[in-house]
């Protein structure tokens, strides 16, 4: 399984209330992830609130970092829209998996929340970052 990423000062963007959100992300991850490495009834119930959680709460940040994108004009937001909605779709996807305890689901959620979490905030999210700095004249 990946390694469970942790939220630190690499993965800020530079506007508090994203990067707040963010901390709040890794943390709905880690009670995925801790979910993920018991393996009876119990830890599955765990593991299908916490991505209904998880996916919850992500559907709420995408919604807010959209309106802020639109507030200050970016030029990528349509993009960054659909990657929002691409990863939406596969949250689903895994939470249809977690409920019907689809075997392979615990590597693939790893893999997923890992790629999700790290490479979408450490590329996508900086780079909206970065256009609201220059913007701010940083």
């Amino acid at each position: 399984m990946d390694e469970r990423p942790q939220f630190g000062d690499e993965f800020l963007v530079g506007i508090d209330e994203i990067d707040a959100e963010h901390r709040r992300l890794f943390d709905i991850a880690a009670q995925v992830y801790d979910s993920l490495d018991a393996s009876d009834a119990a830890a599955a119930a765990v593991t299908r609130q916490a991505v209904a959680e998880l996916l919850d709460y992500t559907k709420t940040h995408f919604t807010h970092e959209e309106a802020l994108m639109e507030a200050a004009a970016y030029p990528e937001l349509a993009d960054h829209r659909e990657l929002h909605n691409h990863l939406i779709s596969q949250a689903h996807d895994m939470e249809m998996r977690v409920e019907f305890g689809d075997n392979y689901v615990p590597v693939e959620l790893s893999h997923f929340l890992y790629n999700w979490l790290v490479r979408h905030i450490e590329v996508s999210d900086k780079k909206f970052g970065a256009f609201v700095a220059a913007q701010r004249g940083q």
